[in-house]
């Protein structure tokens, strides 16, 4: 599986591309790859409601790559299924590893 779609070099770290499914029955991610939209699915248990969901997703990549909230920010996407998330201190091989060892 190729994440380089999905994950890119910033020069702050990475950015990396998300569509996510707020309200699931149970929390993943990454859940999966898609590639025809280039992005990781996340399946989130949180509401999109006050940005609960958006803390969620910050929290569970925070936690798979090993990192602090705080290196996480939303770049685009705040009040969309589609997101942008710029991750400092990481680089994007870094990511792609440690997002493919979760998806097997």
């Amino acid at each position: 599986m190729d994440l380089s779609e999905a994950v890119e070099a910033h020069p702050l770290g990475c950015i990396i591309r998300f569509e996510v499914s707020p309200g699931a029955s149970r929390l993943a991610v990454p859940s999966g790859f898609n590639r025809w939209r280039g992005s990781l699915e996340a399946k989130l248990t949180e509401q999109p409601t006050k940005g609960r969901a958006n803390c969620q997703l910050i929290e569970e990549v925070a936690k798979a790559l090993h990192i602090s909230e705080e290196d996480i920010s939303v770049l685009s996407g705040h009040k969309s299924t589609k997101k942008v998330l710029l991750v400092n201190g990481i680089t994007a091989e870094q990511a792609k590893s440690n997002f493919e060892q979760r998806l097997k």
